[in-house]
């Protein structure tokens, strides 16, 4: 699962990047964070009427269709390979694609009944773009991270990983006329990681020490 990650570019690169016709105001002030956990607000980009939209969004989908909020601790992932069947994904997936930008993600290894935290990237690119769905409750805009079957370059930290969309593949993925079955997934040759401290187990710690590698 992805249950941890990063976005701490400034928030115009964002922009310029991924082609964005409207940014959301709550936006033009973020701050770059380092450590961002389920229940949080991050910058999402996603698609209305053939324009691309940067939206501060909640982490954790809430359907559209729940009596509270109690779901978005919960929904932080999507499952790839069950995705259309699962009552809160199998309609979104159709209608309210996005992607999740982020610097990498984090990924805990138990040894010796002890969890060790790493730090996963593009290590090509400065953004991990990922595959994500969005619904609205009430006021709250939430999304979720589509996971897949981890590559086997990573596979030894964790036997899931995020569905990272390539650059060239973002309008692919955000436009609901194609089907996710004919996705190109991402080349794993492409990712690396490096182990970082204790310091970001606590989504309270928020600065960059958090990605730093682990001294021997």
């Amino acid at each position: 699962m992805c249950g941890r990650y990063t976005f701490f570019n400034d928030i115009n690169s964002a922009k310029s990047s991924f082609d964005i016709d409207i940014i959301d105001s709550n936006l033009l002030d973020y701050q770059a964070s380092y450590n961002i956990a389920p229940t949080q607000h991050a910058p999402v980009v996603f698609q209305d009427n053939k324009k691309r939209i940067l939206k501060n969004m909640r982490w954790g989908l809430i359907p559209s269709w729940a009596k509270d909020d109690s779901f978005s601790s919960k929904l932080i992932n999507a499952r790839l390979e069950t995705i259309n069947e699962k009552p809160s994904f199998k309609n979104l997936i159709s209608i309210n694609r996005c992607i999740v930008i982020a610097n990498g993600y984090y990924e805990w290894v138990i040894v010796d009944n002890k969890k060790e935290p790493y730090f996963i990237y593009d290590k090509e690119s400065s953004m991990t773009t990922m595959a994500g769905l969005w619904s609205t409750w009430e006021d709250i805009t939430s999304f979720t991270i589509i996971t897949k079957k981890s590559d086997l370059s990573i596979s030894h930290l964790h036997h899931r990983m995020p569905l990272i969309i390539q650059e060239e593949n973002i309008q692919h993925y955000l436009d609901t006329n194609n089907t996710i079955d004919n996705f190109i997934e991402y080349d794993d040759m492409k990712l690396k990681y490096h182990q970082v401290s204790n310091f970001v187990n606590s989504p309270k710690n928020n600065s960059a020490s958090c990605i730093d590698p682990l001294e021997e």
